[in-house]
């Protein structure tokens, strides 16, 4: 009978590195799993007012549960994507997505005494969907010819976008509805994601061949003084030869550390700087509009120039000279806000930050192989939340925290920066 890791190693074709073919439909299935969260994760921006004046709950039950959710979503995104490269892909993804929409179908059945129930759906939802999107994304860049994953990376970003505005739609379509209604719709995308990946999308070719890969050997031990035998030792070696002794198999997540430690620090480092840039701009760009759900719309919108400039550039320059530009780019754009710069240098600045967040993505998926590179996605996916955390009061409270409040003499350039 044929294992079933070797039936979906079957049901892949191979792909040849001088492919430039994307794989759309596999990895259109792969972005609804990676932008399935935002159900959870987004949605609140629009659903939690309506939610507020239809159950009379306090507001700062909800804003614990979006705080209770963001943190229980770091320790999800280790262990799920840590999942991912010992389980496979496909099922950890599967699952994580099909979580997060039962939490969130259970939080839309809460009574309205149950306040509680709605804050522990959001929270647990956090926290099983928190290694969906490193998951969903290896999975994706794997089943894709290394010379058409710059494209892939691309459309990946770009696809990420329709979440928020699939919601935004929905918000408008169901607003003169319940909000339970509006919560089962949202519940709906990621577990029409989760079938649609688990019925359409095979096993990643580079997970299969890594766990087929024979597991590592430890050299043999000598004892003694270098030169010298030990007489006994050497008599009985060769009565009994001894077999070469496997070496201890470590986690993803401890292999990551001690194997890829010098490819992985500056990235965490680089993610972090990517979302506070980014979350600390869409913070200080202010509203493009008076009405919320517009505004919403166009602050995600803005972000798609820069995800296809920056695959672009990829093409004639690299991911690294792109990288540095758009980050150059950036950092002008936060100084310039700083200063008191109109509303569109932030929004240049979040194409900006748009574009460096497609190279960080293409920066990890070239840097670490197949066995770690979904925990490395989810340990850097936890610095971008740690970073993205404190964007928004950084930005709020610029002016009393800046250094020209401490030190008077410096000029405003320098404090803004």
């Amino acid at each position: 009978m044929t294992a079933p890791a070797d039936r979906d190693a079957d049901s892949t074709p191979a792909a040849s590195d001088d492919d430039e073919r994307v794989p759309w439909a596999r990895l259109s299935a792969c972005a609804g799993v990676y932008t399935a969260p935002t159900a959870l994760v987004v949605a609140p921006a629009l659903a939690d007012v309506r939610v507020l004046a239809a159950t009379g709950w306090a507001p700062g039950a909800l804003t614990l549960a979006s705080g209770l959710m963001f943190v229980a979503s770091a320790p999800g995104a280790v262990v799920g994507s840590s999942a991912a490269d010992r389980l496979g892909r496909r099922p950890v993804a599967f699952w994580t997505t099909l979580g997060c929409g039962i939490c969130i179908a259970v939080g839309a059945a809460a009574p309205r005494q149950g306040a509680l129930l709605y804050v522990a759906m959001r929270v647990i939802g956090g926290a099983v969907s928190g290694g969906t999107a490193p998951t969903a994304f290896s999975w994706a860049m794997e089943l894709t010819p290394h010379k058409a994953r710059t494209r892939a990376t691309t459309a990946m970003n770009v696809l990420w976008v329709l979440g928020p505005l699939l919601i935004a739609a929905w918000h408008v379509a169901t607003r003169s509805a319940s909000w339970r209604v509006e919560a089962l719709g949202l519940a709906a995308f990621p577990l029409v994601a989760a079938a649609v990946a688990r019925v359409s999308v095979p096993e990643s070719p580079e997970f299969l061949a890594a766990r087929a890969a024979p597991p590592p050997q430890r050299e043999s031990e000598v004892y003694g003084i270098v030169g010298h035998l030990d007489p006994d030792v050497a008599a009985a070696d060769a009565v009994a030869p001894t077999e070469p002794v496997e070496a201890p198999l470590r986690s993803p997540l401890a292999r990551l550390w001690h194997e890829h430690r010098r490819p992985l620090v500056p990235l965490i480092l680089s993610w972090a700087c990517v979302s506070a840039s980014y979350y600390g701009l869409a913070y200080s760009a202010g509203a493009l509009s008076k009405r919320v759900v517009l505004n919403f719309v166009l602050l995600n919108l803005a972000d798609v120039p820069g995800y296809f400039a920056a695959g672009y550039l990829t093409k004639l320059a690299g991911t690294e000279p792109v990288m540095v530009l758009f980050s150059c780019l950036a950092g002008v754009s936060l100084v310039l806000v700083a200063l008191k710069a109109p509303a569109g240098v932030g929004i240049f600045g979040k194409f900006c930050t748009a574009g460096m967040f497609q190279q960080i993505y293409a920066m990890t998926t070239e840097r670490f192989p197949a066995e770690v590179r979904a925990t490395a996605f989810g340990v850097c996916r936890v610095a971008a939340m740690l970073a993205t955390f404190f964007a928004p009061p950084l930005a709020r409270n610029s002016a009393q925290l800046s250094l020209r409040a401490l030190l008077p003499s410096v000029p405003k350039p320098v404090s803004a920066l």
